[in-house]
């Protein structure tokens, strides 16, 4: 028997700059939208960095028009990559570890699996099997971190979005921050920030509430989105963090922010939003510096020692052996059930010979010798469906007749063959 496939299609920092993967952030009814396309056990992952769309009996070309449309505009084929099966599952498996992300071992990557798989538990969209893959990639993440040295002392985004700062400013001691937006990624960078010096620390968000709370949280203060340019104008590190869909910052409030500032105060602004907050132009404002997220790319994974990337990988090519294992044995679930029913269906046939109250004491009789008749070739059945990708299934419901009957057809039978013998 063939198992249904489970297959990814996607867009990562890997294939596509950022301008072409911030067309594939999805807002939440978007996103939503693509879940209800593809299969009734589909789950998306979306990230700074990623987008990826794992379904189970999707061909991956309707999976790719599913995001290509989301998109919306013509998305260049180059761009998205496909995987099948078991590669699939090692692609989930890695991306858990943090072994392909932008910052090779970054942690933050486990609570986007979390929300991805809340998002599909939610949205409906989540069966057995996408379930089971998404709660084994957690394990595999948790397990890489605890028993392998992947991440340990590297710089996280928020660390390398630090050095970056200190490379135009040098010493950060006493630098006026300003924080645009409250996302969990500028949360870390501004604590950060704040770690090494970062003074007089200001957050701002269209909605109030959240940026009082973070303000509270790292010991700076909420202003009204509607100051922007002014608060632009007090800043020199500014961290954009937003969830808008269209830049919050354009190149007019950048150069209103930095004219007139004394010669070599520089603004540097750190987009680690995707779609980016910050406008592509403001690079060509004198006075300002700004870097996103292909320019945070590789700072700190160059310093991963090899050792660490080969125990992870160890462990994801354990993990994914034995989800495919499991995969393989559940397959085996719809022939197991058969054989009972089968047997069950025997042994109803041949109690209704029986008389009185010897009726019931015969079909309970019959049930504890059915199954333990049936416990070897089951539990060989199972063991055996982990390794041979169908042909031990193949091979037992031909051995017990179950692809030439039903249970119903096979009593019907059963009893037209007794009342023969009788008569």
């Amino acid at each position: 028997m063939t198992r249904a496939p489970i297959s990814v299609v996607g867009v990562s920092h890997h294939t596509a700059g950022i301008a072409d993967r911030e067309r594939f952030a999805f807002p939440p009814d978007v996103a939503r939208g693509v879940l209800e396309g593809a299969s009734p056990d589909s789950l998306l992952l979306s990230t700074c960095n990623r987008t990826e769309l794992y379904a189970l009996s999707e061909p991956e070309p309707l999976l790719e028009r599913l995001l290509a449309a989301a998109a919306g505009t013509d998305v260049d084929p180059r761009l998205l990559f496909a995987h099948r099966d078991e590669d699939a599952v090692r692609h989930a498996f890695e991306v858990a570890a943090g072994l392909d992300s932008m910052v090779v071992g970054e942690p933050q990557i486990l609570g986007q699996v979390k929300r991805a798989l809340r998002d599909a538990r939610e949205a409906g969209s989540l069966g057995v099997v996408l379930d089971q893959l998404a709660r084994r990639a957690l394990t595999v993440g948790r397990r890489v971190r605890h028993e392998t040295d992947l991440g340990a002392g590297l710089p996280s985004i928020p660390k390398v979005a630090t050095g970056m700062a200190r490379l135009v400013l040098g010493e950060l001691r006493g630098a006026r921050l300003l924080v645009v937006g409250t996302g969990k990624m500028g949360d870390l960078t501004a604590r950060t920030l704040v770690r090494v010096g970062a003074d007089s620390v200001v957050v701002t968000n269209r909605t109030p509430g959240p940026a009082a709370e973070l303000a509270e949280r790292i010991g700076g203060r909420a202003a009204p989105i509607e100051e922007l340019e002014t608060l632009l104008s007090a800043a020199d590190i500014v961290i954009c963090c937003t969830a808008s869909q269209d830049p919050v910052v354009d190149r007019s409030s950048v150069e209103a922010a930095v004219r007139g500032r004394p010669p070599g105060r520089r603004l540097v602004l750190i987009d680690i939003a995707v779609p980016r907050d910050v406008a592509a132009d403001v690079r060509e404002v004198d006075g300002a510096r700004l870097y996103d997220m292909d320019d945070l790319r590789g700072w700190s994974s160059e310093a991963v020692a090899p050792a660490a990337i080969e125990a992870a990988r160890a462990i994801v090519a354990e993990e994914a052996r034995s989800f495919m294992a499991w995969r393989a044995a559940r397959a085996a679930v719809p022939t197991i059930r058969e054989m009972h029913e089968r047997a069950e269906a025997i042994l109803d046939v041949e109690v209704r010979h029986a008389a009185g109250e010897d009726a019931e004491r015969l079909r309970e009789f019959g049930r504890r010798l059915m199954k333990k008749l049936l416990h070897d070739p089951v539990t060989r059945l199972r063991a055996g469906a982990a390794s041979d990708d169908g042909v031990y299934i193949d091979v037992a419901r031909d051995l017990f007749a179950l692809d030439r009957e039903t249970p119903g057809r096979l009593a019907e039978e059963l009893r037209s063959r007794k009342e023969g013998e009788d008569g």
